[in-house]
């Protein structure tokens, strides 16, 4: 069986979303997290994280 993994926007790590520690929806699109800590930080400022992962 294989493994779809996401990438987490705020610390970039690979994470299985059915056990990510929290999601979070911004305009229409689901985002994983591999922590709370990533979670909240992402949606105090979702922007800031997302133009990065464009950038990289």
């Amino acid at each position: 069986m294989t493994t779809t993994t996401v990438h987490d926007p705020v610390c970039h790590m690979d994470i299985d979303p059915e056990t990510a520690a929290g999601v979070s929806e911004y305009k229409g699109q689901t985002y994983y997290f591999c922590s709370l800590g990533c979670k909240k930080s992402f949606e105090k400022d979702p922007d800031k994280y997302l133009n990065n992962s464009e950038q990289a």
